[in-house]
């Protein structure tokens, strides 16, 4: 294997599927001077295989640069930072989506999608800081905003 490439290896099992993540950093080409790319530190390769339940399987590969160092981020780092990602795209996105119907909404003109985003991102921040779910939170104000109102006011410093 060549020193200056590095590889990390993790096997999941969840729902139903086996998946194999193995992530692969390189800084070969960066050092011979074949890419000349401002900042880059490495190269990353990470190649998923999934086993599904039924037998069948798949297999991607994503490419990707890096500005970290590999002192800063070995491949160990970069393979949970891969899988790290989907954290937030649920912990967020998912959520204002599902609980809120972000998507679903229709408005489209000027400024109001925006401005409707940014309510509805609120009332998720505020259920999380009341920890609370975000639909009982919703419930619990569509009809009292004086309620509403008088527990910001109490709950802000």
């Amino acid at each position: 294997m060549d020193p200056q490439q590095h590889t990390a290896t993790t096997i999941e099992k969840n729902r139903g599927r086996v998946e194999t993540r193995t992530v692969t950093t390189t800084t070969a080409t960066i050092d011979e001077g074949y890419l000349d790319w401002p900042g880059a530190q490495q190269l990353i390769r990470l190649k998923r295989h999934t086993q599904l339940a039924n037998g069948t399987t798949r297999e991607s590969t994503t490419d990707a640069i890096t500005s970290l160092s590999r002192t800063t981020a070995n491949a160990e780092l970069l393979l949970d930072h891969s899988r790290g990602r989907w954290h937030i795209e649920n912990r967020g996105f998912h959520v204002l989506d599902v609980s809120l119907g972000d998507d679903a909404n229709r408005t489209r003109t000027g400024h109001a999608a925006r401005a409707l985003h940014a309510v509805r991102s609120m009332a998720l921040n505020l259920a999380r800081r009341w920890r609370q779910s975000t639909p009982n939170l919703c419930r619990e104000h569509a009809l009292k905003p004086i309620l509403l109102l008088n527990r910001l006011k109490t709950s802000l410093p």
